[in-house]
């Protein structure tokens, strides 16, 4: 599939024309990354933003440490690095390729020159700063109020809000459990005594990825002790 195919199935270039489009693609990157390959690095100068055009993608922070809090995934077709795109400052966190994936490269002035006569795509660049705003004030949240078992328990149903066919049935997550964890603030093995604990309560049904909700209201409670 060509640069122009790729990009045409993109959300955000709904409604481009097909110059316009071309023009973008003639001057975007396309480049293929292994999984838990590095495709940005904190402080990397990066004056371009990218689409993800197969695969998925995971925006973290690490501590000096080596402690490491996933901040959210990047789907399939969704973009990321805006936040350094239009400004001369480093990008503040790392992206690496959670399983093997294509990512498309649009150096920022071309994406800048693009937007200033079309509108609609400034629209939607907004809206997608605005859903990651959000997604990092209720992260923030999570990590300062609530308690293990209520994050865990909150990103099960916001997992099967997504993922399961309807409420109450199974789904699989697209993550281990490993990055799970990194979502949630936790380790891994903190991870799975909660799992086996809302299990032997009936609450949720689990097997590797696999996990189904029982009780939709005593998982939101989260209320069964820490």
């Amino acid at each position: 599939m060509s640069t122009y195919e790729n990009l045409r199935r993109i959300p955000l270039f709904t409604g481009l024309n097909d110059q316009a489009l071309q023009a973008l693609a003639d001057r975007a990157r396309m480049s293929e990354y292994g999984a838990e390959e590095r495709i940005v690095s904190q402080s990397d100068d990066v004056q371009a933003f990218f689409i993800v055009l197969s695969g998925r993608v995971k925006i973290s922070r690490s501590s000096p440490r080596g402690k490491e809090q996933i901040l959210y995934l990047v789907e399939e077709g969704q973009p990321f690095c805006f936040c350094t795109a239009f400004t001369d400052r480093p990008y503040p966190v790392d992206v690496t390729a959670l399983e093997p994936s294509l990512v498309a490269m649009i150096p920022a002035r071309d994406m800048e020159d693009l937007a200033r006569n079309a509108p609609g795509l400034m629209l939607k660049i907004v809206q997608i700063l605005s859903g990651r705003l959000l997604e990092a004030m209720n992260l923030v949240e999570a990590l300062a109020l609530q308690g293990t078992q209520e994050r865990i328990a909150g990103f099960l149903l916001h997992a099967e809000s997504c993922f399961a066919d309807e409420p109450g049935t199974a789904f699989s997550l697209p993550i281990s459990h490993r990055e799970m964890a990194k979502i949630v603030g936790t380790t891994s093995e903190t991870l799975s005594r909660v799992i086996q604990k809302l299990k032997r309560r009936n609450l949720i049904e689990a097997s590797g990825r696999v996990i189904r909700v029982v009780d939709h209201a005593e998982l939101s409670d989260a209320d069964y002790g820490e």
